[in-house]
């Protein structure tokens, strides 16, 4: 899974080492401390910035303490709402404060202070749960020199080697876990004095956000969750899955297009001919040797449907998908090489995260036969893996399962709103759809058109900022009604002037 951002600077210092956390015990904790920005930021405007110091393992008297930086967006307006919002990004395993320099491009600001707190584990917290290697296998994979059960096993030995040496530092690697993350934000809250805030997830945080429902309801006045991934669901055991549901939106929405579908017919037996085409003979296409680590890329079939994967997470792009499949199967790359060229490289990941979170509460409860059976060639995708960790990467990272309920559905009453985008190759409408079973007071908008973080755009800032103000009531939708969805008659040759 890929799924993956303001008073003058301060500039009190950030006490912790950056091999590990603070040694302080849990006496000492949580509370929060005024910091220098964990990024460069633009001066002139209002941003605060700290740290949140909170136990490493709320389980162990004796834990150490570890240190999450914390940004604090102040509004523009004059009389900002009372309840700030709090935002953390997907993952698990990216940062919530890289490149986040200036508050200009965040709407929200117009009505409210925005606050992002950086994952326990992530880039910029101490410790970082970094793992090099794995990065660098990740980029191997990219390029297709390193495939199938071979790079699972480096995967697997890398991960051994990672957990080792963090665990040498002192690092308790139960301590990173979903349920974890949701305490540290009820402990931000309580840091910061305010009684109750607003919540706003995207993708994996959507499910840490559910987890903050479940856990301390009392101190949440709102929630918006983009794109969602309910605990409940086996993401491993479907992730391929999904983006096979995509790619037939595109197939039948290019048939079902008078012009598209005359440019290009047959278009999903043209897409299975390129990728058996590149499985058979990888693709010669026309790479820089910097794009690809110096080395020959091999472009076979996942590497292609990464690229096609990719280009679904576009809006703008999505409608040229018919085109630049049909013009690939053809011989003429000029489109698909971007694509590729963009996935190819290291990963950027805080790998320990994301092993230690999706290991604990996802893997134990998934079925490795139907996680097996995502890779089969009979879907058509080259064997790509979309799952977030392979099985033997979760038992070389050896940490404790999450009790039952962290794969139980959320009930909850606090105000909801749920977007979902129509071609998200990651997280299905239905599963946004489905919170409604269990939460009387959410409101599920789809936005035709879009893919994953669906409201990242003008309409769903309009919504979200609607519904912020009067959460109780449902939120006008209006733009979202006049979306014309993907018009894929875009892929079509257009005349000649």
């Amino acid at each position: 899974m890929h799924f993956v951002s303001f008073v003058a600077m301060l500039s009190l210092p950030l006490v912790a080492s950056s091999s590990g956390a603070a040694k302080a015990t849990s006496t000492a904790v949580p509370h929060f401390e005024r910091a220098a920005c964990p990024v460069e930021v633009v001066p002139e405007e209002r941003i605060d910035c700290g740290v949140l110091i909170v136990p490493e393992n709320r389980r162990k008297a004796d834990t150490r303490s570890i240190r999450l930086p914390v940004m604090i967006f102040r509004s523009r307006a004059s009389a900002p709402a009372a309840e700030p919002i709090l935002f953390m990004p997907g993952g698990p395993g990216g940062s919530a404060v890289a490149h986040r320099r200036s508050g200009k491009g965040i709407k929200l600001l117009d009505d409210l202070d925005f606050i992002v707190l950086e994952p326990r584990g992530a880039r910029f917290a101490r410790p970082a749960l970094e793992c090099p290697e794995i990065n660098a296998i990740a980029g191997e994979r990219a390029a297709g020199r390193l495939r199938g059960q071979q790079a699972v096993d480096a995967l697997a030995k890398a991960a051994g080697r990672c957990r080792a040496a963090l665990s040498s530092t002192g690092i308790d690697l139960d301590g990173y876990t979903t349920d974890a993350t949701a305490d540290d934000i009820e402990d931000l809250r309580r840091a910061l004095g305010y009684e109750k805030w607003n919540l706003y997830g995207i993708s994996y945080s959507t499910r840490l956000m559910l987890t903050v429902l479940r856990k301390h309801p009392s101190g949440v006045r709102s929630v918006v969750l983009d794109s969602v991934l309910p605990p409940e669901v086996n993401f491993d055991e479907v992730a391929t899955l999904n983006l096979l549901r995509v790619l037939n939106l595109v197939f039948d929405g290019c048939a079902i297009d008078r012009e598209c579908g005359a440019a290009h017919p047959n278009l999903r037996e043209r897409f299975a001919q390129l990728i058996a085409a590149a499985d058979r003979r990888p693709l010669k296409l026309p790479l820089e040797a910097s794009s690809t680590g110096g080395r020959p890329a091999e472009i076979r079939g996942a590497q292609v449907v990464e690229a096609i994967y990719s280009a679904l997470h576009d809006v703008e792009r999505i409608p040229l998908v018919p085109r630049i499949i049909s013009n690939a199967a053809a011989g003429n790359y000029q489109e698909l090489a971007p694509l590729v060229k963009d996935a190819l490289g290291p990963s950027s990941f805080s790998w320990g995260l994301r092993y230690s979170v999706w290991c604990a509460d996802e893997f134990p409860f998934e079925n490795p036969g139907r996680m097996a059976a995502q890779l089969s060639p009979a879907l058509g995708l080259g064997g790509i893996d979309e799952g977030a960790a392979p099985p033997e990467v979760c038992r070389a990272w050896n940490v404790t399962a999450a009790p039952a309920v962290e794969n139980e559905p959320v009930k909850s009453d606090v105000p909801t709103l749920v977007f979902a985008g129509e071609f998200d190759p990651d997280t299905p409408p239905d599963w946004g759809r489905q919170l409604l079973e269990s939460m009387p007071n959410a409101h599920y908008v789809e936005l035709r058109g879009r893919s994953h973080g669906a409201a990242f755009s003008a309409c769903g800032a309009q919504i979200i900022m609607a519904f912020l103000r009067h959460p109780g009531a449902a939120p006008s939708v209006d733009c979202a009604l006049k979306l014309r969805g993907a018009d894929f008659s875009l892929s079509a040759p257009r005349p000649q002037p």
